[in-house]
């Protein structure tokens, strides 16, 4: 990983924030228009408080090099940090990533095959130069053509080189491969290309039909231990029922999946060289062609949440009844979310104090203080003043030689 000096920037003096692109934890990506040269861009800001250093250059150098590919989204060598911030520059993907794109029933066949074949390239071209991506998913995909003609792959913030042990953290349960469920949080487990085989197969699985195959690959998700049945058995001695979703998939494309979806690490492939094997083959049935035209009752409850883990619609009434009955507010209004933001951002990452105010600033303290002094000054005059003048014998007192009055 290469170090290199990266200037201070006042974002408010250089760039147009344009647009609010995404938001989490992991920070902020903003659309831009740069002063000087009118070039839009994306910058994606990491807040410095959770992100070392050598994290931010790691995922720099990893973005810088690896965007040569035609299916990796282009970083420009434009890195530079504020006050609370390290920023770089990306190309903008004005179709958002394939969470945005995809609908319930999916993006269909032809379009999941191009999706596949683009991405299957991208991780190729990453696994060639023994890197492991590690966060493979829909969020991580941008669209640039509508026709799903051109995607790329993004966010190189968890790539680790093959072989590197890395500490389990906050991994997205539906795209985590079983061994690496079965790794305790805080524990380590070795970074492995089979890792994106699977995350691959996840994420080409719910461009064709529209759903999750589970919530979690683990023995708690009902889904996946029916899968895991099936998967294990032969078909002829021992048969077992497909699971609902793969019947809408033909048997080579039940094949396909078994393939990259296996359970066992050491029998996954390392790569995604097979894939070139299924192109030509038909992955959907008749049945999930009528589905995408003709949502049916039966559908409903077929697939999984995309974002919560064992919910229902059930219980996500009840919760939202809950909700309400407290008073708590269960609806978002965008626009005052969006005003939010942008005045978080105004505050923390574009407003930096110029060093003129800061010593204004100071002078006035001073100032303050030298006040501050000359009153405790007076005040301790006027005790001393006080202390030293003789008593009001005006005033009446209730003693006399050292007796009270009866």
């Amino acid at each position: 990983v290469r170090y290199a000096y990266v200037r201070q920037v006042n974002l408010a003096e250089e760039f147009d924030i344009l647009q609010i692109v995404g938001e989490g934890w992991f920070g902020k990506i903003l659309l831009a228009e740069h002063r000087a040269t009118d070039t839009e861009m994306v910058l994606k800001a990491l807040p410095k408080p959770y992100t070392a250093a050598r994290d931010f250059y790691r995922e720099f150098h990893y973005s810088l090099h690896l965007g040569a590919h035609r299916n990796i989204i282009t970083t420009y060598d434009v890195a530079f940090e504020t006050a609370g911030f390290y920023v770089f520059s990306q190309e903008y993907a004005p179709l958002g990533d394939l969470t945005s794109n995809v609908s319930e029933t999916g993006i269909g066949e032809l379009h999941s095959k191009r999706v596949a074949k683009q991405l299957a390239s991208a991780l190729d071209h990453l696994h060639a130069r023994e890197l492991v991506h590690r966060d493979v998913k829909l969020d991580n995909v941008l669209v640039l053509k509508s026709d799903f003609s051109r995607v790329k792959l993004c966010d190189f913030g968890e790539t680790r080189r093959a072989g590197t042990l890395v500490r389990r953290r906050n991994e997205w349960l539906p795209y985590s491969p079983p061994e690496v469920l079965l790794t305790n949080t805080d524990e380590t487990y070795k970074a492995e290309t089979s890792h994106d085989v699977w995350q691959f197969g996840i994420v080409t699985f719910v461009c064709l039909t529209g759903c999750l195959p589970w919530q979690k690959a683990g023995s708690d998700d009902p889904r996946y231990v029916r899968y895991l049945h099936w998967h294990g058995s032969n078909g002829v001695l021992m048969p077992v029922r497909r699971p609902k979703l793969f019947k809408l998939l033909t048997s080579k494309a039940q094949r396909m999946f078994r393939k990259f979806l296996e359970p066992r690490p050491d029998k996954r492939p390392g790569g995604l060289a097979d894939l070139a094997k299924f192109l030509e083959d038909r992955w959907l049935t008749k049945t999930s062609l009528d589905r995408q035209t003709d949502n049916s009752p039966e559908d409903e409850g077929l697939c999984p949440s995309m974002y919560s883990f064992h919910s229902s619609l059930e219980e996500k009434n009840k919760l939202l009844f809950t909700l309400t009955q407290y008073g708590i507010e269960t609806t978002v209004d965008r626009s005052a979310k969006k005003t939010r933001i942008e005045d978080w951002i105004q505050a923390s990452v574009i407003a930096e104090a110029p060093e003129e105010e800061e010593e204004e600033d100071e002078m006035e303290e001073e100032e303050r203080q030298k006040e501050r002094k000359a009153m405790e000054g007076k005040r301790e005059n006027r005790n001393k003043i006080d202390k030293e003048s003789p008593a009001d014998t005006s005033r009446p007192s209730s003693h006399r030689n050292g007796q009270g009055e009866d």
